[in-house]
């Protein structure tokens, strides 16, 4: 029911007393005007609501002014419609200062117009009654020009406002769109939240069948009992607990579920008994919730996406180490089943130089399936990430003369040359697995070159970098697989490749290598061939120094 309805209540148009009039059998409640909260104005005249003086006065002085030239105009002209001086004076106030100063100055420039300038004079007595019509027109006109220019000058601190708001919503959604999981997003989130309310603000985030507290702005920032039933009430019912709502009401903290497209992230609560109901800040914040909803849908889908990208790389790679056991372990092994077996059956009666080629193809086979079997725990330890480096100070050209030792039985016709310079920078590293990475480099060397070819050793340094190169003259590596031929389980296109080797090699050495902060790359063709094709393969092993080389000392 309104106040003021007397007139409305005589002629039988308040609702509110008819429906009292009429009512039969039921039960009519009626709520005053009066009860209800008085809205939040749109702006405060002042810095704390109160009276903005300095707008009153800034008024004041353009009615000054204009009285000011209307007098130096009066006495200079004859017949000058003075008016419209005080009528632009007003409208000045009204886009300077707002809408109740520009009320005020109208007022005042009414009666300063009436007063100084109309006969009378010196009087607030209106001579005429077209002096009175004059005057009572120039005020509504005053009136309604300041109140127009007023509302347009609020219009536009509005939407100042609203252009704000939007900054501050496309900012919260960059932040929030870089974080890269759920409690960096709700992390964010209650840091936006907390300074677009201008309040504590903390998200929770569901652990199983229960919601806890994932963060909070300002840091530290708990909640009581009552705080924690209200949130739980709000993820449960997916409705507003808390401050100011019919749940819960006596928590000073207000909830509200972060529903996301696909259904509830989490819940947000912000301190409300600091924020004012319906404000600014407040819809700003409920803004900046339902962005938050989004962003964490994202990344929990960010999350399930890599979990499954991470089992499908499992699963292709079983795959593939399934597919290669069942070559590379078999075939050995037949190998050695069959040679024992011959041995053992036909033993005394074989020649024996058939003699020591199966006991040379048993010895073969087995390094065989030790080098794979150490390959597969190799890979197994970087996949799981259970690779433990102890670097110490090495000198490469140790560990690349032991590499080539431990390899030197397999290279057949095959011949090392080695080129070292006589004074080589120590780099911080772990011999074990450089070495190793160094000998699966070889060993694939060996693999894919011919016999009667050279590999080539040699180290070097620049500024920054003591460099290993590794050179060989097999048929080298088309330049579509070069970016490919550090993956795992990965050959040359060709049929006869199974035999050399399970493809694990260089995957090996590249994560050996980049366990220990150094970089590793491939180049080929890298010469000439003597059919006059391009062949070869060059792999560069890069080791950081702790301190960079005078280029004079190089």
């Amino acid at each position: 029911k309104t106040r003021g309805g007397r007139f409305a209540e005589w002629t039988g148009r308040a609702l509110a007393t008819e429906l009292l009039r009429k009512a039969q059998g039921v039960a009519v409640h009626v709520v005053t005007e009066g009860d209800l909260a008085a809205p939040e104005p749109a702006t405060r005249a002042g810095p704390r609501g109160g009276v903005d003086w300095r707008a009153y006065g800034g008024s004041a002085g353009l009615i000054g002014a204009a009285t000011g030239i209307a007098l130096l105009l009066d006495t200079r002209f004859e017949r000058v419609d003075l008016g419209v001086i005080y009528l632009a004076a007003v409208v000045a106030a009204a886009v300077l200062n707002g809408l109740r100063p520009a009320l005020a100055a109208a007022t005042l420039a009414f009666l300063t117009y009436n007063f100084l300038f109309l006969q009378p004079r010196y009087s607030f007595l209106i001579g005429s009654p077209t002096d009175f019509l004059t005057l009572v027109l120039f005020w509504a006109v005053a009136l309604g020009a300041g109140a127009l220019a007023g509302r347009v000058r609020e219009q536009a601190r509005a939407a100042q406002r609203r252009a704000a708001a939007v900054s501050a919503l496309l900012a919260a959604s960059q932040t929030l769109s870089a974080a890269q999981d759920r409690a960096g997003t709700a992390l964010s989130l209650a840091e936006q939240a907390s300074a677009a309310a201008g309040a504590g603000a903390v998200v929770l985030l569901p652990d199983g069948d229960d919601i806890v507290p994932a963060a909070a702005s300002p840091e530290g920032a708990t909640l009581g009992a009552d705080a924690m039933a209200a949130a739980r009430w709000a993820w449960m019912h997916g409705e507003v607990a808390g401050h100011g709502t019919g749940t819960l009401p006596q928590s000073r903290w207000r909830f509200q579920p972060l529903q996301g497209v696909r259904g509830r992230a989490g819940v947000a609560g912000i301190d409300a008994s600091a924020v004012t109901a319906g404000s600014d800040e407040e819809r700003l914040a409920l803004a900046l919730l339902d962005q938050g909803a989004v962003a964490l849908e994202r990344a929990d889908l960010a999350g399930q996406a890599l979990e499954t990208e991470t089992l499908r790389r499992a699963d292709r790679f079983r795959a593939a180490l399934m597919n290669s056991v069942s070559h590379d372990l078999r075939t050995p092994l037949s190998t050695v089943l069959g040679s024992a077996t011959t041995l053992i059956d036909y033993g005394a009666t074989l020649k024996p130089e058939v003699r020591d080629d199966l006991l040379l193809s048993i010895r073969e086979e087995a390094e065989r399936l030790s080098r794979y079997v150490g390959d597969l725990l190799d890979m197994t330890r970087l996949e799981g990430g259970g690779l433990n480096v102890r670097t110490d100070w090495t000198d490469v050209r140790d560990i690349l003369n032991a590499a080539a030792d431990r390899v030197s039985r397999r290279l057949g016709q095959r011949k090392v040359t080695r080129d070292f310079p006589a004074q080589l920078s120590m780099v911080e590293a772990d011999p074990g697995l450089l070495e190793q990475a160094v000998v699966n480099i070889l060993e694939n060397a060996i693999a894919y070159s011919p016999d009667g070819t050279t590999i080539e050793l040699a180290a070097y340094e620049d500024r920054g970098a003591v460099v290993i190169s590794i050179e060989d003259e097999g048929r080298g590596i088309p330049t579509a697989e070069l970016e490919r031929v550090f993956d795992k389980f990965r050959r040359m296109e060709e049929s006869t490749d199974r035999a050399k080797g399970a493809g694990l090699g260089l995957a090996i050495a590249k994560g050996f290598v980049e366990a220990m902060r150094g970089r590793i790359a491939a180049a080929s063709p890298i010469q000439d061939g003597p059919d006059g094709e391009k062949r070869g393969t060059r792999i560069l092993i890069s080791l950081p120094k702790s301190i960079a080389t005078h280029p004079d000392l190089l």
